[in-house]
């Protein structure tokens, strides 16, 4: 009897339990415009580290922009592998401003850390091209790991952020020269700024290169600085999923891959972008290899002002590019100049 006692009130507080759960599905925490019972559960459990594993199948990154951009979150089915791909990580291609060689040398680095010369993009390619390395997107890279398509031998994916007029003027006949594809990470907000058009957006597109998103208004969603909260999910979810769907509405494909502004992501972000449809993101931390359970988290070689660009600014090209060569092994500087062949790899 008492046993039998022991095994009601045991059983009428798991159902009150369960029933508690039940009548309180989103936990009392803000939820998301747009988002689905999936991206609630995503958005709940984002304590995790990282999400490693998702329910099966694959994204369409060929959506319809007449349906709105809108795929099923994407969905993995085989186990994930490391696999060396060096992501290079620019902004802007374009030559220095008139009296640059009198700027003083912090002066020419601020503009080094975000713009690299034609001169300097072109020996790039050429050592890639020399060096066996054959260009990919990450969509392929998500093909790898989700349906086991082959990569080439020495596979690599160059990138660029933001938006600007030489992406189409400068950057896009260098990579047709050199039959080459990139993926450009777009902000909305470059648009409006009228730093690159849609109509040069869909040039790069129809070349075959990827058109990805980095936010609608470039703005931190995570690392905001001392006394700055993060943004809430709302606005994470307004940034990655409307950044997707404007992408989709004018260029006719749904980005597959983001940027992070900044490189600030955390598992709350991770968990919105994969919900929102995307099947890869992209930091600004270093390393070469990526892995599938960490596709939210792609690694990127930083191109700079190290990168023998100092000596292309003078006429004078390094031969055989060490430093960039060092790089492209997983080996980088530090802020001291040591000689990147003398560290260790990432």
């Amino acid at each position: 009897m008492r046993s039998r006692r022991r095994a009601f009130l045991v059983g009428a507080c798991v159902f009150a339990v369960l029933g508690g759960l039940v009548s309180q599905p989103g936990g009392g925490r803000d939820r998301a415009p747009g988002l689905t019972t999936a991206g609630v559960a995503a958005f709940e459990l984002a304590s995790r580290p990282s999400p490693s594993a998702g329910p099966a199948g694959g994204i369409d990154s060929g959506t319809s922009a007449r349906s709105g951009g809108r795929t099923a979150p994407p969905r993995w089915t085989r186990a994930s592998s490391g696999v060396r791909v060096p992501i290079l990580y620019y902004h802007r291609v374009q030559a220095p401003p008139a009296g640059f060689t009198s700027w003083t040398p912090n002066h020419q680095r601020q503009f080094t850390t975000y713009d690299v010369i034609p001169s300097a993009f072109d020996a790039q390619l050429d050592w890639l091209a020399d060096h066996g390395y054959t260009t990919i997107l990450p969509r392929d890279l998500a093909a790898h790991w989700d349906d086991g398509a082959d990569l080439p031998p020495r596979p690599v994916i160059i990138t660029l952020d933001d938006g600007s007029h030489d992406w189409a003027s400068t950057v896009l006949p260098r990579l047709r020269a050199h039959h080459m594809v990139a993926e450009f990470y777009l902000t909305l907000d470059a648009i409006r700024w009228g730093a690159i058009t849609w109509p040069e957006v869909r040039s790069l597109a129809a070349a075959g290169n990827g058109i990805g998103a980095h936010d609608v208004h470039h703005i931190q969603l995570t690392r905001r600085g001392e006394g700055r909260p993060r943004a809430s999910a709302a606005v994470m979810w307004a940034e990655v999923d409307g950044a997707r769907r404007t992408i989709a509405a004018e260029v006719g494909v749904a980005p597959d891959s983001m940027a992070y502004v900044g490189g600030g992501f955390d598992p709350t972000l991770e968990a919105l972008v994969r919900e929102a449809g995307y099947s890869t993101a992209r930091t600004i931390i270093r390393g070469i290899w990526q892995s599938g359970d960490r596709r939210f988290e792609l690694g990127v070689v930083r191109i700079g002002w190290r990168d023998d660009v100092s000596n292309l600014l003078a006429g004078q090209l390094v031969a055989g590019m060490p430093t960039f060569a060092a790089r492209m092994r997983g080996v980088r500087d530090n802020a001291a100049g040591t000689n990147p062949a003398q560290r260790g790899d990432e």
